[in-house]
């Protein structure tokens, strides 16, 4: 069987497993994907030591109640933020959007290309039905990540999307991103020589050399960064220690950036002590809140009345 019914801290979860691979999600945590690696492996996914798993609630803050590991999606916008252009009144939408906290509907099948788990929620703050299919292939070390957004609604609205996966990484990991040269600052926690908004190349500003970022071992610090994507794009999460590689694959045409947040023990949520994390990010519109991305970046997307928008990426786990 490739895959089986399993749990996860107490929650029944949904194990997908191939000859090489396993991914296993949580479908009443808004589909959080909590373990991805090869078997025999390492885990690349993190998990919080002090933020514990726990079914989500509306009107909840992410950071203090969800922010416990794993892969979420995040649609319409990733920080909270008033609705662009709406009337006095009207709530803004929720921190790392609506999806984590939604109601979702799953199936999961086998087919000739491998496993595929599918996910489906519905919008709140504005009328769409978004799609998630996670798809194991059955003869690669590959995760094959597609999804669908469609307005049935008679109003258009914008959006942006993001990927928001939070990888283990440890003092030594390292991350290239191809065809990336700068990048532009959202976010800037411990550092005196970079500020939000600033322009910076990539990796060099960063602290990294010619083509890659080292976690330092001497950290303190956090940066949430944007870059443009080009051509099909390889960003690559390395373990020296463990002879293990993580490769995200996209396609600028369908996913135009990428966002990452870097965290060298320089932040966590209140209350919380600061660890190291890794967010590699592929996404639609950038920075992180809609308003923004809409009123100073202009990179945000407008769905229309019976539109549909379709994209996808690809997670490879080479042996």
């Amino acid at each position: 069987m490739s895959f089986r019914q399993s749990k996860v801290s107490g929650f029944p979860a949904v194990a997908l497993r191939s000859g090489e691979l396993e991914v296993v999600a949580v479908p009443t945590m808004g589909m959080k994907l909590t373990n991805l690696r090869r078997l025999n492996g390492r885990e690349w996914l993190w998990r919080s030591d002090q933020i514990p798993l726990a079914l989500p609630e509306q009107g909840t803050s992410y950071v203090e109640t969800a922010d416990s590991g794993g892969w979420d999606e995040c649609f319409p916008t990733v920080g909270a933020c008033p609705v662009p252009d709406a009337p006095e009144g009207t709530p803004t939408l929720p921190d790392h959007g609506e999806l984590w906290s939604a109601p979702w509907s799953s199936s999961v099948y086998d087919h000739a290309e491998g496993t595929t788990l599918s996910g489906s929620a519905q919008g709140s703050a504005f009328p769409y039905e978004f799609q998630r299919e996670v798809t194991l292939v059955r003869r690669e070390p590959v995760v094959r990540f597609r999804y669908r957004v469609l307005n049935p609604g008679n109003t258009s609205f914008p959006w942006i999307w993001s990927s928001h996966p939070l990888l283990n990484v440890q003092p030594g990991s390292e991350l290239t991103l191809s065809g990336v040269t700068q990048v532009k600052l959202d976010a800037v926690h411990g550092r005196d020589d970079l500020s939000e908004g600033d322009v910076v190349s990539w990796p060099g500003a960063i602290g990294g050399n010619s083509d890659r970022f080292t976690f330092p071992e001497n950290g303190g610090w956090a940066i949430k960064l944007f870059g443009d994507l080009t051509g099909e794009s390889t960003l690559t999460l390395t373990d020296p220690r463990k002879g293990e590689q993580l490769e995200m694959v996209v396609r600028a045409a369908e996913v135009p950036q990428v966002g990452v947040w870097i965290n060298c023990r320089g932040w966590a949520p209140p209350g919380r002590q600061p660890y190291y994390n890794l967010a590699l990010e592929p996404c639609i519109g950038a920075p992180d809140r809609l308003d923004v991305a809409v009123r100073d970046w202009h990179t945000a997307q407008v769905l229309e009345p019976g539109e549909e928008r379709a994209w996808a990426l690809e997670v490879r786990l080479p042996g």
